[in-house]
């Protein structure tokens, strides 16, 4: 007699996780619209599949653009999907890294502005090449003024200063 694990792998799969991956398909192929021309061509997609994305590119019309939503899904249930979103993720990683160093140097940022000395401390622990004098004289200009237009601007310059010794570093 077959124990359960053999049981559970002979089924076919349920209704809900063939819809799941019906819906899955379907968004891979929004995705796949909306992807450049050129990464496009970098993936190794079929002709057929490759017509039927250039061709939604140029409907307008929001049923006939669905309907051509629903062809590609369906192409797309005959190609290998996961190494089409390896590649997609692939595209997209070089914009994430580049957001969370932002969201990085902003945070430095606030933290400089909020917290005293001990900020201070550390981001010239992290970054030994900061000019001190320099980034204390902005630190003071972003926290001493109270025009709302100087404010800004002292702390653009402190988000350069910053972004300029994390690049460097």
């Amino acid at each position: 007699m077959p124990d359960d694990d053999e049981l559970i792998d002979n089924r076919p799969p349920s209704k809900s996780q063939r819809k799941r991956d019906m819906h899955a398909q379907f968004d891979l192929g929004k995705v796949l619209v909306e992807l450049p021309i050129s990464q496009l061509k970098k993936l190794s997609l079929d002709e057929s599949l490759y017509d039927a994305i250039d061709t939604c590119r140029n409907i307008r019309q929001h049923g006939a653009r669905k309907r051509q939503h629903k062809l590609i899904s369906k192409l797309l249930s005959e190609a290998d999907t996961v190494i089409i979103q390896d590649a997609i993720d692939g595209f997209k990683a070089p914009q994430r890294e580049a957001v969370a160093e932002l969201h990085a140097i902003e945070d430095w940022r606030d933290r400089l502005i909020t917290e005293d000395h001990i900020a201070l401390t550390e981001f010239i622990s992290n970054f030994p090449a900061a000019d001190r004098q320099q980034l204390r004289q902005i630190l003071r200009n972003a926290k001493q003024t109270k025009s709302p237009d100087r404010n800004k601007r002292a702390k653009r310059e402190l988000f350069q200063l910053i972004r300029d010794l994390v690049e460097a570093n």
